[in-house]
């Protein structure tokens, strides 16, 4: 799944209570009561499910759905007559319940035992043996949660998808909901005669089944566990893209909404060659029958999802007219689909055991999927990726709240927080790291082995790494120590040539930010890869310090204590190391990413000065790589609160002395000249400088392109129009504004363009007049806006400017409880995190008494106010130990 998000969800007692475990041919609502004592999470082992036969009656124009389930079992032993079968059911009714054995067939009373499951009684002892059980169910659709069965409109039309990961299958049928679990699934759907239904497997018959009805049956398929099965059905068009794989044996399908499917042009030129390189570094072929990828119209806060055989995005990740096709779109589709196509061997192939290794199975299709990205379009740098889910995961990483990579699982409300930088981009960062300790061709070979072994089943990290460390027997424990620990190594790295050859002291602690309550003396099983002018050196560096030796014949003139950027660890070099480092020769792009980044994280900590930090980027700035002046941009933002009022002139000088010339250069407008760095540059760069540079003519021509835009739509590129719009937003004055902001809420109203839309909410949300600040809020309180992808883009703006960060907080706290109802129940979850960019004590106890209250109603509530509160408290700390003031400025 891409990107980082939950998938747990919770409803409220009664609503559970009512439609949930009714005793079989009971009234509706008249289940049975749960008991006292809070019921474990894992279910029995005692009972084991083998195979499923599932038929559900869909109809996307309904709130409701209903079904019958079969489901083939292994009692491993005898139940007593007052015992009972526990499997799990949200939000069901069961309407019928049997079991049979052998000729027998009993009728059985189904007891709620919480809000997830639900214990079968059938009043007599069952046999140790075969079995089979059958349940007719019905359950509601979801409407604004994109989790379970759920249906969205597009075009007046009414689709249905589903989406089970984590435990959103038992939302839509009982069963047996664990992901050890793999089953063979044999889907029928009964949808109107219409309509289109799809799922993992090919369609083996289809057959009337009553006036303007049909009934679609599915092959069954591999061995796979419950919430990767999937379908959809409504009106679909189907682009044929021909076959793919190294033996050109996987059918390609792109499913669309009608009228949609040239919209999947690109992804469907694209994906073969994804599919035909990730066989190639498997040494094996696409493990499922087919390869149909589909979109639905509205994400919350994943782009796609790996079902095998029917890999499922966000419409706006999949789809693209031929105005919106950008470079940033093609981007997005190939490191997705690679991300999700990984996952049809790592994850699907072999599936975690437990949702505790659900890292291995993230981390991993991350860290390939960027690797074949990489090798698909080697012109757009993606071999920098690691470096930069290093720097996205250390962000997460310094926070006492962080949880560790390999977190146990051991209750429902442990699922809430899983998916998230740890889980994706540290992990991805580890594995990279131990990719470049063993070497690739070994890692590789590793994966192959681990693949083969447990092919259509299950297994742990354990079994991962015992099976890429090859001969090293310390490879497990070093990468344990980082998944079975939070926080960042610090190296602190001294260079010695006074009284003998050359050698690094190294002493390892944990980086702290200034005013973190936790304490340094953690300790990792570190490898440690050093590049000075003679060469690489190696040490795993197992205590508190260690001395590593150099091969320089004399006092090296630099040293990189994290050759290839690719050390899961920040180093503070003593005296001028870090800028004589920067003046090496040759520094690789990666390399000065994670220079930077580090810069960043020790200044954070107290342990650089910002005289110090000014200087680097300085020297960053004039590195004619992208990568290396976004870095540099993305240094000068993080430096921002430290700004004294009535210092923002020296500031915005900073900006226009360090990075004025490249965005004068570049202009607004696209060049005949243009490289594809220069296209993915001036985005980034241009509405930085324009802003924080206080750049007059800058603003100037953002807010004539975006009147000019708001004439005639073909005057500016899709990739440029958020970041035009959102500059003319933020230049326009007292007098301009309000005709601004009149104009492009008029444009809203009128856009039926996903990503146009998020672009002019994000608009929107900039303009500082408190008054239309207030105005952009109010919008969200229209009906027609879609929270689901809307509410994001207007409140990360307001949210990012301290002057209206308390205004935008007030607002959403206010009006909460109505947001709440038209939200993704994950969004509700984690709104906290919309304001983890306050930086005063102020800012805190306001997140603290606004959100203290409504954070524990939903799950994964309690764990983004804390991560949002501890990085505020955290940014007021800095700010005040470092001073607000700028010196060099």
């Amino acid at each position: 799944m891409v990107p980082a998000v939950r998938f747990v969800r919770v409803l409220l007692a009664g609503l559970l209570l009512s439609l949930m475990g009714l005793a079989a041919g009971a009234a509706p609502g008249r289940a049975a009561k749960a008991p006292p004592a809070a019921a474990p999470m894992r279910l029995p082992a005692t009972v084991q499910p083998l195979a499923v036969q599932l038929q559900l009656d869909i109809d996307p124009d309904q709130p409701r759905h209903s079904g019958q389930v079969q489901i083939d079992l292994q009692l491993h032993q005898h139940i007593a007559a007052r015992g009972a079968i526990r499997l799990h059911a949200k939000a069901l009714q069961l309407q019928q319940v049997w079991l049979e054995q052998g000729a027998r067939r009993w009728r059985g009373k189904a007891v709620v035992v919480d809000a997830e499951r639900v214990d079968l009684h059938f009043g007599q002892p069952l046999a140790a043996g075969p079995a089979r059980l059958l349940i007719d169910f019905a359950g509601l659709v979801n409407l604004h949660d994109v989790y379970g069965i759920f249906r969205q409109q597009e075009q007046g039309r009414w689709f249905a998808f589903t989406q089970f990961q984590a435990t959103g299958a038992r939302q839509a049928f009982p069963l047996f909901d664990e992901p050890g679990w793999k089953l063979p699934w044999t889907l029928t759907l009964t949808v109107p005669q219409a309509l289109t239904a799809v799922a993992n497997m090919p369609v083996a018959a289809e057959e009337a089944a009553g006036a303007g009805r049909k009934r679609v049956r599915f092959q069954p398929t591999p061995p796979m566990p419950s919430y990767l099965l999937a379908f959809a059905v409504g009106q679909f068009d189907v682009r044929d893209a021909g076959w793919a794989g190294l033996d050109h044996a996987t059918p390609l399908h792109f499913i669309t909404p009608t009228g949609r499917a040239d919209q999947a042009a690109y992804a469907a030129g694209i994906t073969g060659p994804i599919l035909n390189r990730l066989e190639a570094w498997f040494g094996m072929p696409h493990p499922y029958a087919k390869l149909d990828s589909l979109a639905f119209p509205v994400g919350t806060n994943f782009s796609a999802m790996e079902h095998a055989g029917l890999i499922t995005y966000a419409s706006t990740t999949l789809l693209a007219s031929p105005v919106e096709q950008t470079p940033q779109f093609e981007r997005a589709y190939v490191a997705t689909a690679a991300h999700e196509l990984a996952h049809q061997w790592f994850g699907n192939l072999v599936t975690m055991a437990w949702w505790d290794d659900l890292w291995l199975n993230e981390s991993f299709a991350s860290w390939l999927g960027d690797k074949i990205t990489a090798e698909v379009q080697p012109a757009w740098g993606w071999h920098t990726s690691l470096q930069l889910a290093r720097a996205r995961a250390m962000r997460a990483d310094r926070l006492v709240s962080a949880r560790r990579i390999q977190q146990p699982v051991l209750q429902d409300g442990d699922m809430g927080n899983l998916w998230d930088a740890i889980t994706y981009e540290k992990g991805q960062a580890v594995l990279g790291m131990a990719e470049a300790w063993v070497g690739a061709d070994a890692f590789q070979a590793g994966v192959r082995r681990y693949i083969q072994r447990h092919a259509w089943g299950s297994a742990s990290s354990s079994d991962f790494f015992a099976t890429i460390a090859g001969d090293d027997a310390d490879v497990p424990d070093a990468i344990r120590s980082f998944t079975s620990q939070g926080g960042i190594p610090l190296l602190n790295v001294t260079l010695r040539c006074d009284d003998g050859p050359p050698r690094l002291h190294l002493a390892q602690s944990r980086l702290l930010p200034l005013g973190s309550p936790a304490t340094a003396s953690q300790r990792w099983l570190v490898p440690v890869q050093v590049r000075t002018p003679a060469g690489l050196s190696r040490l795993l560096l197992r205590d508190a310090q260690a001395t590593l030796p150099l091969p320089d014949a004399t006092c090296p003139a630099w040293v990189q204590p994290n050759a290839g950027g690719t050390g899961y660890y920040r180093s503070l070099q003593g005296s001028d190391g870090l800028q004589r480092l920067a003046e090496s020769p040759g520094l690789p792009t990666g390399e000065w990413l994670v220079l930077l980044d580090d810069a960043r994280g020790l200044h954070a900590a107290g342990a650089i000065s910002s005289t110090q930090l000014v200087a680097l980027v300085r020297r960053a700035a004039g590195v004619p790589h992208r990568q290396v002046q976004q870095a540099a941009v993305d240094v000068l933002l993080h430096l921002r609160p430290l700004v004294q009022p009535g210092r923002q002139a020296d500031y915005a000088r900073l900006w226009r002395a360090a990075l004025g010339a490249r965005a004068g250069a570049l202009g607004w407008l696209p060049l005949a000249t243009d490289t594809d760095d220069d296209r993915q540059l001036r985005p980034v760069l241009l509405p930085a400088v324009a802003v924080h540079g206080q750049d007059t003519a800058l603003q100037q021509q953002a807010v004539a392109l975006a009147q000019a835009w708001l004439a005639d739509r073909s005057t500016l590129p899709a990739d440029l129009r958020a970041p035009v719009l959102a500059t003319a937003a933020q230049a326009s004055g007292p007098g301009s504004g309000e005709p601004l902001f009149n104009a492009l809420a008029l444009a809203l109203a009128a856009s039926t363009v996903r990503t146009e839309r998020g672009d002019l909410l994000a608009a929107l949300g900039h303009f500082r007049q408190p008054a239309l600040a207030q105005r952009a809020r109010a919008l969200l309180l229209n009906p027609q806006i879609d929270l689901r992808d809307s509410l994001s883009p207007l409140l990360q703006a307001q949210a990012a400017d301290p002057p209206s960060w308390p205004e935008a907080l007030a607002w959403v706290l206010h009006h909460h409880a109505t947001l709440a109802k038209r939200m993704d129940q994950d969004d509700v979850a984690r709104l906290p995190r919309q304001f983890n960019t306050g930086c005063s004590a102020a800012d805190a106890q306001a997140l603290r008494s606004g959100f203290g209250p409504l954070a524990p109603r939903w799950q994964g509530g309690r764990q983004a106010l804390a991560g949002a509160l501890e990085a505020v408290q955290l940014c007021s700390a800095w700010r005040a130990q470092q001073g607000l003031d700028l010196p060099g400025l």
